[in-house]
């Protein structure tokens, strides 16, 4: 922004001869409308004084003062006593004197403030008659002030004791600024400062040798830089360069080193020692980087219906390379001179990329683009410590092009999954070190199944005739890996990362899986899809009476696979009959200022599939009848026997709705609404479905769902129980207390039963066999399958967290906030004791003055297994940014 502009117009006021005269022209051909209360003219010595009310005015611009003089003879001019500017664009200026050379274009000033004002129109400002009045008015988001100007230019000047500051606080002197020894500036482009020093009240914080301000938005220049620390890779210092393209693009380009944090003790193994004995010696810590990071951002909105970022980094790793079936480092085998101690071979080049992109096609058509990539599995985990973040599985990236109607709605889509849960590579390959096999093999990384493309085609519901309406939906998709006609997970279906076989029911590892990894197509490996799925439903809605309602339905799902290896095809299909039926009472209370409304609401859904025709596509190179392989939630939309033939059933939920609203004016709010319901399967009752006899128990999950809204808590919870076993497989809970101005109160807690990791990766259980109902629960169905843990397999786990926090803001201007995310005790395997049950807990504390014009805050992390760290500094500047990072 053009910060100078005030002090330009000063200049160019102050430099013209003034006659004894009511307007007058400068030499500049401006005329200038002069007023006071007494004016003389000293012609011996050519001085020319103004006393009471002095003002000097131009269209856009005004000078005021007490009093002002002109000494022709010396070319200086002088204004002293409450001197004041207004200047267009909402620039301001106030002094106590100003002296102007108007030979030099040099002003000195004393008490000299410029501001910028927003908030505020032009005719106000002008219409201020003191500098308190001027200074109160509007927000003042800059003040620049300086003892010596100097022009050296069109519109460019040098400043002697630059004091600058992007807010005001208050209408006191600001409570922080940068001041700078000399500054050269270039109206609304830049400001060069040297040996600028950053003060908070009147204590030094960061100071720099030089630094590039840009003075207008979108300007190119140097940002601040980003100093960093954490435990995994030290101290890091990266510094970002804006670079302007044109009002619609701009890129940041942030070069960086990563120095590594120190090495660690570390215990090496008695089995490769040469004399068989345990020894220690230093080693990297297995997460976290070393080296040069570039990162490149592209922004761009070339109209209004178009916007996106484009980003990349690439980093030079020096770390030593991990082993993806371990996650450990690689060591030297057994009879070598360095028999057990780590492989320092670097990892070499890494990166990631991601790109966010919308588009308004007009007619209807959008598209839009959501895409992250990274090289390798390990890539978030090494620069980042956040627990939260380390636990993620996959990185999902989606394309979309779509029209969306009144009556219809198509699109073609693409999904793409990186499975990050090892340190694979997936742009490179996975060899073994030299150092380790001479024969250096390449170690097969599991293949993620993409949906590449899908189609989809759909007709909401709408009115077909007498009160029937009805809905079409069509899709296609193909489900295959990036390359290759089929996962090659081997014999048993699932990728192992030993290459073990462990088949169903087992309860000691089996031999080795040849199968994995081989390029052939064996028994179980998942083979590349095309599916065509068509769903329609017809439904309509009958009245009984003033007290209920009933609503049956009909549907129809079809499927047909084809086999992109093996040439084969499948189909399967099913009807789907359903009923609901649900009444509502409602009372209403009038207040004197409010109206209360509360519904009861209770229904009873029913759902009911004979059977089908038909089966879900078999596994690998098995024939028909073999055991079924559904890829995704429309493969298992209904319950599957073993040949993927379509389990008929009849299952119902009856459940309770009670809603409180409060009508305040014309606003409606709901503080309260509570769900209880009871799930049923009835298929042993129903002959057509060919289950009369089925063992299974008739109920499913009871569940509970609750929702307040009071004053300034917002809180939820959920509660399932499964009345088979006797156990609550779901508890959920959270809540916010936030007032607003600066102090809240949150926590969230999840406790769902779960199959636990030992039984889905050694033994080859389904994932969704036990836990809560909405997870065993099909697509088309409303109840899942009875929760069982089969004799020989590990019993189930509780997946508990809890995630607390506070932030507070004191009247003094402290600030602090504390996170903590909550896990369950477990037992450490190299010390077999119990963990801490706090996984990680983030403490910052902040000062700042209440307007937050700027905020400095101290981060310490505590991380389970880890230790106490400080995370970094933040310092953020309202108008420059900020620089730092932690927590």
């Amino acid at each position: 922004m053009s910060l100078l502009v005030p002090l330009a117009a000063a200049l160019l006021v102050s430099s013209a001869q003034i006659p004894l005269a009511t307007q007058v022209q400068l030499p500049s051909g401006e005329t200038v409308e002069l007023a006071a209360d007494f004016l003389t003219y000293e012609a011996d010595k050519q001085v020319l004084t103004a006393r009471g009310h002095c003002e000097l005015r131009t269209g856009e611009m005004l000078l005021r003062s007490d009093e002002v003089t002109y000494d022709e003879a010396n070319q200086v001019a002088t204004a002293t006593g409450n001197v004041m500017f207004v200047g267009p664009g909402g620039m301001a200026a106030v002094a106590d004197d100003v002296r102007v050379d108007i030979r030099s274009f040099e002003a000195t000033l004393q008490g000299g403030l410029f501001m910028q004002k927003k908030g505020v129109t032009q005719e106000a400002m002008l219409a201020a008659k003191t500098p308190e009045e001027l200074r109160s008015m509007g927000e003042t988001p800059i003040i620049l002030s300086g003892t010596r100007i100097r022009r050296t230019g069109p519109n460019a000047f040098t400043v002697d004791d630059l004091a600058f500051t992007p807010c005001e606080c208050g209408p006191g002197e600001p409570t922080w600024r940068m001041e700078a020894r000399s500054a050269n500036v270039i109206l609304g482009e830049r400001a060069t400062l040297s040996w600028p020093v950053v003060y908070v009240e009147s204590v030094p914080i960061f100071a720099l040798p030089w630094v590039y301000l840009p003075l207008a938005e979108r300007r190119t220049g140097f940002l601040i830089p980003n100093p960093n620390f954490s435990g995994q890779s030290g101290f890091s210092l990266e510094q970002p360069f804006f670079l302007t393209l044109g009002r619609s693009y701009d890129m940041t380009f942030t070069p960086g080193y990563f120095f590594g944090s120190s090495d660690q003790p570390t215990i090496g193994d008695p089995d490769t020692n040469v004399a068989g004995d345990e020894f220690t010696y230093k080693a990297p810590r297995q997460y976290g980087v070393k080296g040069p990071r570039l990162r490149t951002e592209f922004r761009y909105v070339p109209s209004e219906t178009t916007r996106g970022r484009v980003s990349l980094g690439l980093l030079h790793d020096s770390q030593p390379v991990r082993d993806p079936r371990t996650g450990f480092f690689y060591t030297y085998p057994s009879g070598t001179p360095n028999a057990g101690r780590y492989v320092d071979v670097p990892r070499g080049w890494r990166g990631e990329a991601s790109w966010q992109h919308f588009q308004d096609l007009g007619s209807g058509w959008y598209d839009r683009v959501d895409a992250s990539f990274v090289s390798d599995g390990n890539y978030t985990r090494d620069l980042t410590a956040d627990v939260i973040l380390q636990g993620l599985d996959y990185l999902r990236s989606t394309a979309t092009v779509f029209r969306r109607q009144e009556d219809s709605y198509a699109g073609l889509d693409v999904s793409l999954r990186q499975d990050i849960r090892w340190p694979y590579r997936f742009f490179q390959d996975n060899r073994v070190p030299s150092q380790v096999d001479p024969l250096r093999p390449d170690l097969p990384s599991p293949v993620t199944f993409q949906r590449l493309p899908g189609i989809v085609y759909a007709l909401p519901e709408r009115p077909l005739f007498g009160g029937v309406v009805g809905g079409l939906r069509a899709e296609f998709a193909r489900l295959a890996p990036m390359t290759g006609g089929f996962g090659d997970e081997g014999v048993d279906g699932i990728f192992l990362r030993d290459g073990n076989h462990r088949p169903l029911g087992s309860i000691y590892p089996g031999l080795v899986d040849s199968g994995q990894g081989n390029g052939l197509f064996d028994t179980r490996d998942r083979e590349a899809r095309d599916r065509v799925d068509l769903t329609s439903r017809l439904a309509t809605s009958i009245p009984l009476g003033d007290v209920a309602r009933v609503t049956p339905s009909l549907g129809v799902r079809q499927d047909v696979w084809a086999g992109e290896y093996s040439g084969r095809t499948w189909q399967r299909g099913y009807p789907i009959a359903g009923l609901l039926l649900d009444t509502q009472l409602t009372r209403i209370w009038d207040g004197e200022k409010n109206r209360y409304r509360h519904s009861f609401a209770p229904s009873l859904e029913l759902r009911y599939v004979p059977g089908g025709w038909g089966h879900v596509p078999s596994a690998g190179a098995q024939r028909s009848p073999g055991f079924a392989q559904p890829y995704d939630e429309v493969d298992a939309a209904v319950p599957l026997d073993l040949d993927g033939r379509t389990r008929g059933f009849l299952q119902g939920v009856f459940a309770v709705d009670q809603t409180l609203r409060v009508k305040v004016g014309n606003v409606y709010r709901e503080p309260l609404r509570l769900r209880i319901g009871q799930g049923f399967d009835l298929t042993r009752y129903a002959p057509a479905a060919n289950k009369l006899g089925d063992p299974e128990p008739v109920l499913r999950d009871t569940f509970a769902r609750l929702t307040a809204s009071v004053g300034m808590l917002t809180a939820g919870g959920m509660v399932r129980f499964d009345p088979n076993s006797g156990r609550v497989t779901q508890i959920t809970g959270d809540f916010n207390i936030d007032n607003g101005k600066g102090q809240a109160l949150y926590a969230r807690y999840d406790d769902i039963l779960t199959t636990s990791e030992a039984a889905i990766v050694l033994r080859g259980e389904t994932p969704n066999a036990l836990g809560p109902d909405s997870i065993r629960r099909p697509l088309d169905a409303l109840v899942g399958r009875v929760s069982r843990e089969p004799p020989g397999l590990p019993t189930a786990e509780r997946a508990q967290a809890l995630i607390a926090g506070t932030r507070l803001t004191l009247g003094f201007g402290l600030g602090v906030r504390y996170e903590a995310l909550v896990q369950p005790l477990y037992q450490d395997l190299a010390n077999q004791e119990p963990s801490a049950p706090f996984a990680q807990q983030t403490l910052g504390v902040s000062y700042g003055p209440a307007c937050n014009c700027w905020r400095i805050e101290g981060v310490v992390t505590l991380r389970r297994d880890i230790g106490l760290e400080f995370s970094g500094v933040n310092f953020s500047v309202t108008g420059l940014g900020s620089f730092g990072s932690g927590g």
